[in-house]
């Protein structure tokens, strides 16, 4: 498997030039007719993908940052004439990821179980598999950076949907193993999110939306670097991913943000995240909280249902052994 690099074509002309929008090739197919013109006709492809509308198909509609974030339905010229690839800034920025190697996501799933050999209860087991998953896919796309948030984003994620797993030792265990196997320090991530958690204690919403700006704060505390980072992106320098994205909502949540969708599209907006997938990402999150509750709801009272079976299995058997005990008395 090679490095992942979102594949685009530059378009020149119109306003597409300014823009600096990418379009995917597309082939234009004509339905044979009876103008024998239109039949011998030569379709450059090249000319087909500048002629076709931009909308929707920006490397930032895929969780990426690009030279605009704006969109256009209005096609570039069917003449336009495309400058070389080597000039534009996704070739230039993203040309020497071209061939590097990196693992698949059956390796990294291979190498979690082997650090965690032990089963993993139906309850967390999705969870795990999708975090595992997802951000192998992100951390992979030569678009992505670390920062604290996203370490936040995967603390809190082990804090809500695994708090109460059965076993606490092997919570810190899957913890690590995760971890390990996506290639990140357990150690780092798990200070760089105390310290996020540290400094937004007491923050407000304007407070957090302040530190995004540079020179704001110091840029030395992790929390602030990252919000700096992202919202000040060059081009194609950010990457949104899942835990990013549930950092930035554990973040609304202390500052006393009510969860809703315009909040979090409000959010975005400020600190420069793909409003889209946010806000997407907090259904998602809201969604699998809910689910989760109702299943471990399900699992104590399984657990509940159980034990007290148990009891009551033990106590006929201490009432049987009693009885026996006076039957033998009476024989003696």
């Amino acid at each position: 498997m090679t490095a992942f690099v979102p594949a685009a074509v530059p378009v020149t002309g119109s306003n597409h030039a300014a823009a600096g929008a990418f379009v995917t090739r597309r082939s234009l197919r004509v339905a044979p007719g009876p103008m024998t013109a239109l039949r011998s006709a030569r379709i450059s492809p090249v000319a087909t993908a500048a002629a076709e509308p931009t909308k929707n198909t920006s490397v930032a509609g895929r969780g990426g940052k690009t030279d605009s974030d704006a969109t256009t339905d209005d096609p570039a010229p069917m003449n336009a004439t495309p400058p070389p690839l080597t000039e534009s800034k996704f070739y230039q920025k993203f040309n020497s990821f071209r061939g590097k190697a990196v693992p698949t996501v059956s390796e990294t799933m291979t190498k979690f179980n082997e650090l965690f050999p032990r089963p993993v209860p139906s309850v967390y087991r999705n969870i795990i598999s999708e975090i595992l998953m997802t951000t192998h896919l992100a951390k992979h796309c030569a678009m992505w950076k670390y920062d604290a948030i996203f370490a936040y984003g995967y603390d809190e994620t082990f804090n809500e949907f695994l708090k109460f797993y059965p076993i606490e030792g092997e919570r810190t265990m899957l913890y690590d193993a995760v971890a390990n196997a996506l290639g990140f320090s357990p150690e780092k991530l798990a200070k760089d999110a105390a310290s996020v958690r540290s400094w937004a204690e007491g923050k407000s919403e304007a407070d957090i939306f302040a530190a995004s700006k540079v020179g704001a704060e110091d840029a030395s505390e992790p929390a602030v670097a990252a919000l700096q980072y992202v919202a000040n992106a060059e081009p194609f320098d950010f990457y949104y991913s899942r835990l990013h994205g549930i950092g930035v909502i554990k973040l609304m949540a202390c500052a006393g943000v009510e969860l809703t969708p315009e909040n979090a599209g409000r959010w975005a907006d400020e600190l420069s995240v793909p409003k889209a997938k946010l806000t997407t990402e907090l259904g998602t999150y809201e969604a699998a909280v809910e689910r989760l509750k109702a299943a471990e709801q399900l699992f104590a009272e399984v657990s509940a249902r159980d034990a007290r079976k148990t009891a009551e299995r033990l106590e006929r058997r201490a009432q049987q052994a009693a009885e026996e005990a006076a039957e033998a008395e009476k024989e003696l």
